[in-house]
């Protein structure tokens, strides 16, 4: 037990040296790009915010505190949020390796440029796209056919890998009407990757990615609220992967697709598709949300496909 306080002791020390290091840097670099006064003293807070709410998801981590590390993931967001918009960039680094367990991190704060900026897409379909979709329901089709037909601009700049891996996925095609099982909801459905264990090694692959991917709605007449979502959690809420994208389907009772929502991103840890859509005809309405994305080279499965249905609700005056 003393050997294992001093390892978690020593884990903490080098974390906090890394994350003191890290909001010296942004003073720095915040001070050598002219950055006014104001905007610079705001940017260091936020580093400084950032440093206390990673030692605190650490420790949390260290101690097997789940439910208090998820609340830090909260707070550490929104503080990389506010850095983002400042023109920085944040970077986690594990710092040690994970067995089921999420990892401890540290943590950089760097102002962001053309090159490390993350590429995305956030689409929300039109009449025409909505139309495209209903053409193709049901064809034997892949993800990257359904994506050439429907968003050709994701496509246009893709790695070369990821495209050839989503032109060998094949389409899955939600029904709508098929009931949704209680149990199942609102929990999240999960992905896992593995890198697997040389050949000549005596020990089991790990896990060493998991991904939660999620849908949800909500509404008050007339307007309907609804996303999907996936997240990383393992090793560590801020692992990028070189490829995240979700579809979110609004639906009504009869199967009729109303509402598509579509976000992408490489080199991210997490997406979102959400959007708001406003009805004149009652009656019951879900969400299916559709989540794709490549893991990294040498990780068995190369990527995931999964489908997140909600419960049917109903929506009326």
């Amino acid at each position: 037990m003393k050997k294992k306080g001093k390892v978690a002791i020593a884990v903490m020390l080098i974390v906090a040296l890394l994350a003191s290091m890290a909001f010296v840097s942004a003073a720095v670099s915040t001070h050598e790009r002219g950055i006014d006064e104001e905007e610079s003293y705001k940017i260091v807070e936020s580093s400084q915010d950032l440093e206390d709410a990673v030692a605190g998801y650490n420790e949390a981590v260290t101690k097997g505190r789940l439910e208090d590390a998820r609340s830090y993931v909260e707070k550490i967001d929104q503080i990389v949020a506010e850095l983002d918009g400042f023109g920085m960039e944040v970077g986690f680094t594990e710092t040690h390796e994970n067995q089921v367990m999420p990892t401890t991190v540290s943590v950089t704060v760097n102002p962001a440029t053309e090159q490390n900026q993350s590429r995305c897409h956030s689409i929300s379909a039109n009449v025409e796209q909505l139309e495209t979709i209903k053409q193709l329901w049901g064809q034997d089709i892949t993800i990257g056919e359904f994506m050439e037909k429907v968003t050709p601009e994701v496509l246009e700049d893709m790695p070369e890998e990821i495209a050839e891996h989503f032109y060998k996925t094949k389409m899955i095609w939600p029904d709508p009407l098929e009931p949704a099982r209680a149990e199942d909801h609102p929990q999240a459905v999960v992905t896992e990757a593995f890198k697997p264990a040389s050949e000549s090694a005596d020990v089991q692959p790990r896990i060493v990615i998991l991904v939660r991917h999620y849908s949800t709605i909500g509404a008050e007449w007339p307007d309907i609220d609804f996303k999907s979502w996936s997240r990383v959690w393992l090793p560590h809420p801020w692992y990028r992967l070189p490829y995240m994208a979700v579809w979110s389907g609004l639906y009504y009772q009869d199967g009729s697709l109303k509402d598509f929502e579509f976000d992408d991103g490489y080199g991210v840890y997490m997406v979102e598709a959400s959007g708001s859509y406003s009805t004149s005809t009652a009656g019951n309405y879900r969400v299916i949300g559709q989540h794709s994305g490549a893991y990294p080279p040498g990780y068995e499965p190369p990527g995931y496909y999964v489908v997140t249905p909600t419960d049917w609700i109903y929506v009326g005056p």
